[in-house]
């Protein structure tokens, strides 16, 4: 019996002594450049939905795993979980912590393994954006010694390989071929606007149609009424869902009220607000990249929009060089 007990204490206190050599914390790393502008990569990193659809190395394994997304997009506080009878993928969350201009540190709780800290970092490289993807947890003083015997970085490196190859072409598609810009974004005050027009929701190649037969009527029945108008023909996004190719928007002028009934179109009133700003010179279908630029300058100021508007200004029959078409991009901030 003797023996047996030296024998533990033996073992114990080699045990013991692996532990004061063994790592107290472990961190794994992973880089790729991308070809996409730092506001886009920076959008798309704090998007949650995307992470989960197009480059988690994880969805793969289980495509129906329950997944819940918990507060508001980009903000710190938001968590997303998930839960998969699939050992490979198990029960956790993660929680935004901290969001800067080129970082994002997120804390991730996994079931049966404790805490870890995720990040990620950006910086801009030419053309291209570097991102940085990483996790680094502490190890307790009892766990350290099997630590010795396992190489966490390949184990969990390759991982990240497979997430950040996937990352890459994820977000270049994104660009659309449109070179890099950086955007100046204006900070101005709106007094109270009335809108008239017509409502609407429509897959993506559905907006142009909707767009060429309701300006035209609008603008007519204006006319004949004597409204005055006060913008170029303009468009009032409510909803822009990418992944479904779906909005909810309205065809519109800004007019001076008359409060007269006008049959047929609809009013959208337009509170004094605060309003962000990009002049957008190009295509209409190449003005991605304005929109995310101005998306990433909400979540770093801890703004929130309530909806968008863009009012075209170049008329596209009178101009046809589409780099001088202008597009005024409006966020409304709530």
């Amino acid at each position: 019996m003797k023996k047996i007990l030296y024998v533990v204490l033996g073992l114990g206190i080699v045990y013991l002594i692996l532990c004061l050599f063994g790592p107290s914390n472990v961190k794994v790393e992973r880089t790729i450049d991308v070809k996409a502008p730092k506001e886009l990569v920076m959008s798309k990193l704090l998007d949650s939905k995307f992470f989960h659809n197009e480059w988690s190395p994880w969805t793969e394994l289980d495509p129906k795993m329950k997944v819940t997304y918990t507060g508001e997009e980009g903000k710190v506080g938001f968590s997303y979980a998930w839960e998969s009878d699939n050992e490979n993928v198990g029960k956790g969350s993660m929680t935004l912590d901290k969001i800067t201009s080129d970082s994002i540190v997120e804390t991730l709780r996994f079931e049966g393994m404790g805490e870890s800290t995720v990040y990620n970092f950006v910086k801009v490289n030419g053309e291209n954006t570097t991102i940085v993807w990483g996790m680094m947890f502490d190890v307790g003083f009892f766990g350290r010694a099997p630590m010795l015997f396992m190489n966490m970085d390949k184990m969990l490196g390759a991982d990240y390989e497979k997430g950040l190859a996937k990352l890459k072409p994820a977000i270049e598609k994104l660009t659309t071929a449109a070179p890099i810009v950086n955007y100046d974004i204006k900070e101005i005050n709106w007094e109270a606007r009335t809108y008239l027009g017509k409502k609407g929701k429509f897959k993506f190649p559905e907006i142009a149609g909707f767009f060429s037969q309701t300006y035209p009527a609008l603008g007519g029945f204006l006319a004949t009424n004597k409204v005055e108008l006060l913008s170029a023909p303009s468009a009032i996004y409510f909803t822009f869902d990418e992944k479904a190719m779906e909005t909810e928007c309205a065809a519109v002028f800004s007019i001076k009220d008359n409060n007269k009934k006008m049959e047929d179109w609809e009013r959208f009133q337009v509170p004094a607000s605060k309003v962000l700003l990009i002049e957008y010179y190009g295509a209409y279908d190449k003005s991605a990249q304005a929109h995310y630029a101005i998306d990433a300058y909400i979540k770093e100021k801890g703004l929130a929009q309530s909806f968008v508007i863009e009012e075209y200004v170049t008329d596209p029959m009178m101009e046809k060089d589409t780099s001088k078409w202008l597009t005024n991009i409006f966020y409304v901030i709530k």
